[in-house]
């Protein structure tokens, strides 16, 4: 699970609670926050998850990444999802073109900073020094 001790999902993460704390408990609204950084980080905490699945579950190896055509896919998936199916199923989900942008934005930030091969360290080196 060395694939989630990457600084970037932590940080996204943190974030997530930061604003889920300040919004439910703290009462705080930050109406463009509120609206879309929820969906923004969706996909780069989601897809981060389930690159970390695929190295152990399927034995990938640390240096597994998700081709472009992949994260496309999934991104799309995950698109469907949130702004066809849930809206279909509970008038709480509304569909917005912010809410598919801040998906796709995500999936970009997942892409670029988290969708990277693991740095193995060679211990022999480590010990010499």
């Amino acid at each position: 699970m060395r694939t989630l001790n990457n600084p970037i999902f932590w940080a996204l993460g943190a974030l997530f609670v930061l604003h889920q704390f300040s919004q439910k408990v703290l009462g705080w609204s930050l109406t463009f926050f509120d609206h879309y950084l929820d969906t923004f980080l969706l996909a780069p905490l989601l897809l981060t998850g389930l690159l970390a699945e695929w190295r152990d579950l399927y034995q990938l190896g640390g240096k597994y990444t998700f081709p472009l055509p992949v994260v496309g896919l999934l991104c799309l998936v995950l698109l469907i999802t949130s702004e066809v199916v849930f809206p279909v199923l509970s008038k709480a989900f509304t569909p917005d073109r912010y809410d598919v942008l801040s998906i796709v934005l995500g999936s970009c930030v997942f892409y670029y900073f988290l969708n990277r091969p693991l740095r193995i360290s060679d211990p022999a080196k480590s010990s010499a020094l």
